[in-house]
């Protein structure tokens, strides 16, 4: 009887840690844009250098919007909870921008990949605000709430 409790509890054991494993290995994810500047993102790339997939565009936001973006995702873009990956981003130009042989505003930063909300997430958000920073929300569907807009975020630029 000892045994058979002993293997139980190891078992149970085994079955905890992995669970936990689960949530630390990389997964695939649907990502989309958050865009609180009124330009347009030309492009961004979320761990582009491990080739993870992860890449969109979300327009700039309107007069009465906090964000712009959100609407489109791309499928297939692979993370790994706890994981800090580059997020590079590029602003759209205009035409006048373009024509004069202008470089476009670029940025790159640091993040780190949340944990999923739970074992069924798979939308990923990446956030842009106006402050510069970013931020990322890894939640089990589309209608989960948004992050709120930074602080003075509404400012014209």
């Amino acid at each position: 009887m000892m045994v058979a409790v002993r293997t139980l509890l190891a078992i149970m054991l085994l079955l905890l840690m992995g669970c936990g494993d689960v949530l630390s290995q990389s997964r695939s994810v649907c990502v989309s844009g958050y865009n609180e500047y009124e330009r347009q993102i030309y492009e961004f790339w979320l761990d582009n250098e491990n080739k993870s997939g992860c890449w969109g565009n979300p327009p700039g936001r309107d007069a009465d919007q906090e964000f712009g973006g959100g609407g489109g995702f791309v499928c297939g873009c692979r993370v790994t909870p706890g994981k800090q990956v580059s997020l590079y981003w590029s602003f759209e130009q205009t035409r006048a921008e373009f024509d004069a042989g202008e470089s476009p505003e670029e940025h790159t930063t640091q993040v780190m990949i949340p944990q999923p909300e739970s074992r069924v997430s798979e939308y990923l958000r990446v956030y842009f605000m106006r402050d510069g920073s970013a931020a990322l929300q890894w939640v089990d569907d589309m209608g989960a709430p948004t992050l709120p807009p930074s602080q003075g975020g509404r400012q014209d630029e």
